[in-house]
């Protein structure tokens, strides 16, 4: 029997009372003395009498003995007028007498009770004399099954109450109650065990008793840490949220930080474990989105599948977070189409056209070999000592501008110190991390950047025309196009707020990703 079971006052607690009344009940059953009764009162642990019919059998010889059922809701079949869960036996009953047991001889009295989804129990007691004062002993019964902990996935402890934890029993009983963070089931059949929470995932599991509902009484919770007879799963969370940086992979840029909020209005905090989150949703919720915040990274929003029992299976979703503003590549920049052009008109019959001369076609554009990061010797920013979110300045280089990088190996250069305290949360200039020319090289720098702040979906390419100063060109082409000019274009967007965006002056559309300027100290 597991620790948290009461081993002394638990189960149904009986108490055999000889009472020498001085009153003379009318309707009582034959007695050796006026008032001569004993009294077999039957209360669950709980302190609640019991009026689930229990049987009463006792003996003073040791081989013939006497029994009472009491009529469950009812009263026993020598008792009147008492309260339900009391048997009251008259001294000179048939019960009395067949059990051989006689008042003033100094017998004793060897009992025993039962009742399905208890434990049998057998206890003694020596029967007094006539006497006018109450004599009273105790004995216990068990439960047959009492349900202890229940954990969730991450170990949290969940109170066992019937609102933040419960625990229900799919076989017939003949009582269950909570009580103290345990549920007590008195159990009549075999069964499943459910234990569930109202944001979580119910687990279950198989009760077998082989028709014996009385030898003994058995544990279960749901918590792999303890041994009970019966051991359910944990419960999983109704929500999982996985979060890892975007174009990267779990495996490889998993977050660990940072708040994920979920349900209605955000009102459910999640709890964070190795770049998983753990979201309790209650059912009530309709709201079917999970958010994260935290860091360097932009704020972003997943939605899920909504649940509305707790036997709904536990659903995952993903969260891929880019940089915060000035921080990182853009994960759908979706640069505005160019419009379809207009068709020739085809000529009436027997019109004849004037010829019109041929238009000289805009030349496209030849691209540069474009250069990579994997060309310039780049693996990862935590090769390089990095992580998303740091700026970087190579100082007493020919080049001590600061940088932003991204996780793809491309930097942002702040083309002077207004454009980069437009960004606070960065930490300033105390916050700017020492890199060699070397480290520096390693990545790309990029000239495209989108306004995330206004999540404007227009890409513009920077032209950089003095020390400090620079246009912005929006860079109206095709996703599919940009794609097919700069296999990484994608890659290359960094995010800026509206102060920067601002700042710039705007200069004439660019037509093609080829035409964005490489920048070069």
């Amino acid at each position: 029997m597991k620790n948290y079971i009461k081993t002394i006052s638990s189960g149904l607690v009986f108490g055999l009372v000889v009472v020498l009344a001085l009153v003379i009940y009318p309707n009582n059953a034959k007695a050796a003395d006026d008032g001569e009764f004993v009294y077999f009162r039957i209360d669950t642990e709980l302190d609640v009498l019991n009026d689930k019919g229990v049987t009463v059998e006792w003996s003073c010889s040791g081989t013939a003995s006497g029994s009472i059922t009491e009529t469950a809701g009812g009263i026993a079949s020598e008792s009147t007028q008492l309260i339900d869960g009391i048997v009251k036996v008259a001294s000179a009953s048939k019960e009395m007498t067949d059990a051989t047991c006689i008042f003033g001889t100094s017998d004793t009295i060897q009992a025993k009770v039962s009742i399905d989804g208890w434990v049998t129990r057998r206890w003694s007691i020596a029967l007094p004399a006539s006497t006018s004062s109450v004599f009273s002993t105790y004995a216990s019964q068990d439960y047959n099954l009492i349900v202890g902990l229940i954990k969730d996935e991450l170990g949290g402890a969940l109170v066992v109450d019937g609102t933040t934890a419960s625990a229900s029993y799919g076989g017939t009983t003949a009582s269950s109650s909570y009580s103290g963070g345990y549920k007590y089931i008195a159990a009549t059949a075999d069964g499943t065990l459910t234990g569930g929470g109202d944001g979580y995932v119910n687990e279950t599991v198989a009760v077998t008793w082989s028709s014996d509902y009385t030898t003994s009484s058995k544990s279960a919770d749901f918590n792999s840490s303890t041994t009970s007879t019966y051991n359910g799963t944990p419960l999983p969370f109704g929500h999982k949220v996985q979060v890892f940086q975007y174009g990267g992979t779990f495996e490889t840029t998993p977050i660990t930080y940072g708040v994920i909020t979920a349900g209605d209005s955000y009102g459910t905090t999640c709890s964070p474990s190795s770049g998983y989150w753990y979201c309790a949703v209650p059912l009530a919720n309709t709201g079917t989105s999970a958010r994260w915040a935290g860091g360097t990274m932009q704020t972003t929003t997943t939605t899920y599948t909504d649940r509305s029992t707790g036997g709904d299976a536990q659903t995952l979703s993903i969260i891929t977070p880019v940089s915060n503003i000035s921080g990182g590549a853009d994960p759908d920049p979706t640069p505005t189409p160019t419009p379809d052009a207009s068709p020739t008109p085809t000529p009436e019959p027997g019109a004849s056209p004037t010829p019109t001369p041929d238009a000289s076609p805009t030349p496209t554009p030849t691209p540069s070999t474009i250069v990579t990061p994997a060309s310039r010797g780049f693996v990862s920013l935590v090769a390089l000592g990095l992580k998303e979110g740091d700026t970087i300045s190579a100082a007493g280089s020919s080049d001590p501008d600061i940088y932003i990088p991204n996780i793809y190996g491309y930097k942002r250069l702040f083309l002077n110190p207004a454009i980069f305290n437009f960004y606070g949360h960065l930490g300033g200039f105390r916050n700017v991390k020492n890199a060699t020319a070397v480290t520096r090289d390693k990545m790309v720098t990029s000239g495209l950047f989108r306004n995330c702040e206004t999540n404007d979906p227009k890409v513009y390419g920077v032209e950089i025309n003095g020390e400090d100063t620079g246009l912005l060109h929006w860079v109206n082409t095709t996703g599919a196009q940009a794609i097919a000019d700069d296999a990484n274009f994608f890659k290359k967007v960094f995010c800026i707020n509206t102060n920067e965006f601002n700042w710039y002056s705007k200069g004439s559309n660019y037509t093609s990703v080829n035409q964005v300027p490489t920048y070069t100290r």
